[in-house]
């Protein structure tokens, strides 16, 4: 019987997929679904795989080479989401970081094989680096290996319209435009929404339907807001309810927004939005749902502030 270094490569990719598929499988069920042991060993250790499991003719140049394995692993994450049921949002978020993790990878898979040819010094420093990734790999799996999650974000804009006027605007049914900032335009816009009138203890439904695979495999669910006290100064909201894919990115809690009357007729206005980062490694996933959040203060001051009104 053939090893599978011997056998057909479409053999070693579709071991490594079922590899990949039970390991991801088994922490998504545990308490490290968040953590960086997703996000950053489980890369590191397909793309090690992929490099002993391998066996193809002799390359000349280094480049092929790395583009062959990026090529494997590539398979691999899509085979292995396709039988997770994954959507093509959490694969795009996790493509940078798993193409870094595959590359540091392949990176410590050739020192190690150099070192083996050569009985030069690769092994030790390939040692270092695989200490250094497993330990960035532990983050999230406890309270001590964690970064701060509680977030804020906050935006302001003056509108040339007093506070009656856009407060009014606030109780109005929502009409998102599909024309968004490109990161925004990742995400599925909801299809229904229930808003009622701007008076503490109305509750804001959003319904969201997203197909996982563009027109398939669908997740539907409801993001609840509470209106919570409202002044001529200030709405104060809270989120009830997220049953919406959003949920699976980050833990949204609600928001602020605060109005000054300027002397010539116009409001500043302050959105501040509060949220809990649920994903690990917070060097990764801290910037990038920060800048999602500052896109949609961006987009609510746009689409539901505004209607029209003219603002800088």
């Amino acid at each position: 019987m053939p090893s599978i270094k011997t056998a057909p490569k479409w053999v070693y990719l579709v071991f490594l997929i079922g590899i990949g598929t039970i390991t991801v499988r088994a922490l998504l069920d545990s308490r490290f679904g968040n953590s960086a042991l997703l996000y950053i060993a489980t890369p590191f250790a397909i793309s090690f795989l992929i490099f002993q499991f391998s066996d193809r003719p002799k390359i000349t140049s280094p480049l092929i080479g790395f583009l062959s394995h990026l090529r494997d692993a590539t398979i691999i994450m899509l085979g292995s989401s396709a039988f997770l049921f994954e959507g093509f949002i959490c694969v795009l978020f996790f493509m940078p970081i798993y193409y870094l993790f595959i590359t540091l990878g392949y990176l410590v898979s050739l020192m190690f094989r150099k070192a083996d040819k050569a009985k030069g010094e690769g092994r030790m420093r390939g040692s270092v680096l695989s200490l250094i990734i497993l330990v960035a790999a532990l983050e999230g799996t406890a309270p001590s290996t964690s970064f701060e999650r509680q977030n804020s974000v906050t935006r302001t804009a003056i509108f040339e319209a007093d506070i009656a006027t856009l407060q009014a605007n606030l109780a109005r049914p929502v009409e998102l435009p599909s024309q968004r900032q490109w990161f925004l335009s990742i995400f599925p816009l909801p299809v229904e929404s229930q808003t009622g009138s701007l008076e503490p203890g109305d509750i804001h439904t959003l319904h969201f339907i997203y197909k996982r695979w563009f027109f398939t495999n669908v997740k539907e669910g409801d993001f609840r807001l509470r209106i919570d006290s409202v002044s001529d100064e200030e709405v104060r909201t809270s989120v009830i309810g997220n049953s919406s894919y959003l949920a699976t990115y980050l833990d949204l809690q609600g928001t602020h927004i605060t109005f000054d009357a300027l002397p010539d007729g116009r409001t500043e206005v302050s959105l501040t939005i509060t949220y809990q980062r649920l994903l690990d490694p917070a060097w990764y996933f801290g910037p990038l749902q920060r800048h999602a959040i500052e896109q949609s203060a961006d987009y609510f001051f746009a689409s539901v502030f505004s209607r029209g009104i003219p603002y800088e």
